[in-house]
Formats: C-alpha cells, structure tokens, sequence
C-alpha cells in the first residue's frame, strides 16, 4: 500500500504541458486544498453558501442544499446511533435518486466508506461486494431488491442494517422517501426536533427494526428522516489519509476488487476538475449551472464529476434514473437546458438520433464531456452540427477517483486525444523496464497524481505501482510535444461495453461454474450499439451443453452489460507453453 506523500509529483521540473497550460488559462496547483482535512472541508462552505439553490433535482422533486444537509445529517445521526462507526463500510445499491445524495453526504460526515454497487448486479455479484468490503450497512430501493433477498443467509447475517428507500409519489409524505426529503424545513430542523422532543435515541433505536426481515435490522429511509435530527450528528474527526470510498473495478483474480480512495484522493480530483474545467463553465454566468446526470453515481464518472463535483461548484445536478429511456432524457433536455452534459459514446448516439433532439435549444450549452469509452471522431462532429459545442474527451478510472486527463474548453477541435493531464499530477509513458519513453513513443500509462488510490483492498499490492511510484494503469499511450495525451490501445483483455469495464477473468469465473463446462475464455467484439460486447469460447466438459443453457447461466450471475452475447464452443483453447490462455489468437 502506497501513502499519498507516494503519489505526488517530487520534483520542481516544469511539465512538459507547461506552455499548454499557459495558453488555455491553467494553473498547475491547488491551492484550495490547503487546510483542508477532508471532503466537507471542501463541501460544507459550499453548501452555506448557496444555501436556498437546488442541488438534486429528480424530475419535479428537488432538493435545496439546505435540505440536503439536515438530511445527510440525520443519515449520519442515525448511523452513529447504531453504531456505525468510522471506517465501517456501507454499501449503496442505488439508482440516480434523491436518497442517493443523502447517504453520500451522510456517510462522509460520518466517516464511513462508501461502497458503490450497481443496483443491477445479481446476488453472487453483490454477495461477492459485500463479502469482500465487510459491509456491515446495506441501502437498496424497494423494487430493486431482489439480489438482496437472494443472498444466502451467511452473508446476511453479516449486514447490521438493511435501509430501503422507496420513490412511490403516491405515497404520504410521513411513509416515503421522496416526498418527506422534500418537505424538510429549509430553515433548521426545528418541527422534527419538536415533533420527536419526547422521544430519546433509545427509543427511536428500539423502534427502528421492521418484523418482515430477520436476517438483518430492516429500517425504512423516510423513518430515518422523521425520527432523527441534524442536531445529533456528532462531528468526526477525518484526516486526508481516511478511507471515503471503495470503488469496486474488475481484477486479474476473476473477481473485482476494491480501488481504495480516501478523503484526499477525492477532494483533490474535484478540485483538479474544477480547475480543468469547471471554473470556466460558470465564468461569465449569472444563472445556476445545471449539469445533467445521465450516468449512474455508483459509476466513479458520475460520483465525482457530477455529485461531488456539482456540490463544490454550487450547480443543479439532474438526476436521471433510466437513461435507456431516451424520450424522457430528450425530454429532461428540453425543459432543463442544461449548461453541461456529461455522457458516454453510445448515449451520445442515442440522444443524436432522437428526432427531436436536433430541435433543441442549445443556446446554454457551455461543456460537453465525453468519457467512459473512446468518443467517435464522426459522433463529435455530429454532436458539434447539432448542439454547437464539440465534444470534449477525457480519461479516467476507478483507481485514480477518475480523472486523470481532459480537452480543456478552448480547444479548437475534436483532436482524438485524451487531453492534458490535471492539476499537480504526472504522466509517465513506461517501457517494459519501468523507463520513460521518448515524446511521441507508445508505453505503458504511469499516473502519480493526489487522486492515485492507495492500492486495491485486502490485495497484494507489490506490482500495481512502478518501483518509483507510478499507478500502472495497463493501458499504452503516447504523449505529444504539447502534452497531449492519446491512447493506443486499452488495458489488452478488459472489454469495454457502453463505457462500462468487463473484465473477462470475471466472466471466465462465472461461466466455469456451470457442471458442463471444462474452460472458457472471453474476448471483446466490435459492436455498432455499445462499442464492444463480451464474447465466449466454451470447451465443454458434457457434450449436451448447449448455448441457450449458458446464456441463461448466466443471466442469473452475471448483470446484463457483462454477459457474453455469443459463445461459439471450441474443442481446446489456445494457450502458451505455460498453459496461458492466448486471448489473442481468439481475437
């Protein structure tokens, strides 16, 4: 495990993106950071300062950075109350919904790790999340829950807390989530501390456990809004090197494993955004920024660059809950008008090819992000004809809490590359022997940088960071004179589908549990709709197996982006003389 001191640049040589810097108006620091301990250092002067502004909105509910404060206060009152402590782990299988917001602040004032989890996985996905993290708190949406209520009762038992949220608008404030979030008391929260004035934590802990589940504590979001206050959320100490968040991403192990990010690593990557990109967004600007969020906050895009990064900056974010439906992101369009949309390359083609996306006022419009997966060079220039703004690419993962390089505004085209790294970070393009490599030679991406992870949890550790400290990203780039950054080929297994990583050791693992089944190996295909989509290579063990009897196999471990769209059975996988898979030679 590294340190942060570790992951910072140590020398005073200028970057080679110095006078790139200087001509799109950038500064390589981050002074803002100074004195500041952890994330609600950087957030709470925020959120008093816009106050009365809308935060989150979900259609026609919303949230005021006021209410989301005394909700996240309550959340994490109710935490401590249990006797969710610092550094436990709680893990969020939640959607693009108001609540989400809630628990992200409440768990960094209560100084547990947040656990992001796809609200699609299926049960051995998330008993695997649960089991590895230690999460003692799971958050699931009513209707969404059935991987939870699948879960062996091992691994139930291990869950102190189960909290179910709930989005019915029919639904009396007093019993539902959404509706009671938004009838707090913008000004304190006076009328809960009175209504409750009789009641002791106690009291409220002794009621909180629901009759209908017994292999955990089961309480329901809008109780915890209606019978804790803000005023019993006690402060916590958090210094920089404190766990915020295990950000799960797939391994070589054919499971995934956790990136570790702390206080730091987070709050340096909003802060190195905002100096990238989102100081510009609002600068001649009087009106609330408004940044449209089709992209899942268990995604760490969407975690930072939307939720954190929208909080730092005082802006609207839109929440969309079901961005496959593109009528209603068409249409969460046209009433908001947002002045930044963040999306991914297929979602950038559905919304283009809308019929009444082209219709349109665009005249907000100030950013386009593009990230996840290679943005097409003919999908930009569609995108600039329709909205008048290109699409601006960037590049990040998990490990580095993501981002680690983007186009500045000001570019003056769609240029193919990944942009210019951030803010008081370093790029390293690394031969096989760990040495730098010549400008415009291809290598491996080194990333030193405050927002580089610590290392994976519960991992072995010794080969993810270069002997003089570089996070070895796997993926092969080439740095220009400028300091551009332009990738050549990803991470050579790891599949991407729709922006989403699938690595196909998981994959691998999953399928080989079938009784039928000898080996597989799974590669990624070019695919027009998602860019690329998984692939298997089965050698069967009982010649009965068929084709239809894996697919739905697999339906059942794995969620619906990782699952192979075809699988073509093959007497013997080619392999090395050490018995290594060629992934190639099936390519």
């Amino acid at each position: 495990m590294t340190t942060s001191t570790n992951n910072m640049p140590s020398n005073n040589t200028p970057p080679l993106w110095q006078a790139s810097y200087e001509k799109y108006g950038l500064r390589n620091n981050l002074d803002v950071l100074e004195g500041k301990h952890n994330l609600l250092d950087l957030l709470q002067p925020k959120i008093d300062q816009h106050s009365d502004s809308v935060a989150f909105s979900m259609g026609l509910a919303t949230l005021t950075f006021t209410q989301l404060d005394i909700a996240s206060r309550r959340f994490a009152a109710f935490l401590q109350a249990k006797g969710i402590n610092k550094g436990d782990r709680v893990a969020v299988q939640l959607p693009n919904i108001l609540q989400y917001a809630v628990v992200l602040l409440g768990c960094l004032r209560s100084g547990t790790v947040l656990v992001n989890v796809n609200p699609m996985y299926t049960h051995y996905e998330l008993a695997h999340q649960l089991t590895d993290s230690e999460a003692c708190v799971l958050i699931v949406l009513d209707g969404m829950a059935s991987a939870y209520e699948q879960l062996d009762e091992e691994v139930k038992a291990q869950l102190l807390l189960v909290i179910h949220c709930s989005i019915d608008p029919t639904v009396a404030p007093a019993d539902n989530d959404i509706a009671l979030l938004t009838h707090i008391d913008q000004t304190a929260s006076a009328t809960s501390q009175a209504n409750n004035a009789h009641e002791t934590t106690d009291d409220v802990a002794a009621n909180d456990v629901a009759t209908n589940d017994t292999s955990a504590r089961s309480v329901s979001f809008a109780h915890i809004m209606n019978a804790y206050h803000a005023e019993q959320c006690q402060p916590v100490t958090i210094e920089r090197e404190d766990l915020a968040l295990l950000q799960y991403t797939g391994g070589t192990t054919g499971k995934p494993k956790g990136a570790m990010l702390t206080h730091y690593n987070v709050m340096a990557n909003v802060c190195q955004c905002y100096a990238m990109f989102g100081k510009a967004i609002g600068t001649g600007r009087s009106e609330q920024i408004k940044i449209l969020n089709p992209l899942p906050l268990y995604h760490i895009f969407s975690f930072t660059v939307c939720g954190l990064l929208g909080l730092y900056g005082g802006w609207e974010d839109i929440l969309v809950t079901n961005p496959r439906d593109i009528d209603g992101l068409v249409n969460t369009i046209e009433q908001h008008r947002p002045h930044v949309i963040p999306s991914v390359n297929t979602l950038f083609i559905g919304m283009l090819n809308h019929p009444k996306f082209a219709g349109l006022d665009f005249s907000r419009l100030a950013l386009s992000i593009g990230g996840g997966t290679a943005i097409i060079k003919a999908v930009s220039e569609q995108w600039q004809q329709v909205t008048g703004m290109i699409i601006n690419e960037g590049y990040g993962m998990s490990e580095t809490a993501p981002v680690i390089s983007f186009n500045p505004p000001g570019i003056d085209g769609f240029n193919g590359s990944v942009g210019l790294p951030l803010a008081m970070m370093d790029i390293k393009i690394m031969d096989d022997n760990g040495s730098a490599c010549a400008i415009g030679t291809p290598g491996e991406v080194g990333i030193k940088g405050p927002q580089v992870m610590q290392g994976y949890w519960r991992q072995d550790n010794s080969d993810t960071f270069s002997a003089d400290g570089y996070f070895k990203s796997g993926d092969i780039g080439v740095l220009d004179e400028q300091g551009f950054l332009t990738l050549v080929d990803r991470k050579k297994d790891m599949i991407l589908v729709s922006g989403f990583n699938v690595y196909p050791n998981e994959l691998e693992a999953a399928l080989t549990e079938h009784p039928k089944v000898l080996e597989v190996a799974v590669i990624g295909v070019e695919d027009a709709h998602s860019g690329e989509v998984p692939k298997a290579f089965v050698v069967k063990r009982d010649p009965s197996l068929t084709a239809e009897e894996l697919a739905a196999f697999a339906s059942e471990r794995l969620t619906g982006y990782k699952r192979p769209q075809s699988y073509v059975f093959i007497d013997e996988l080619p392999k090395t003389a050490v018995g290594k898979i060629l992934r190639k030679s099936l390519r």
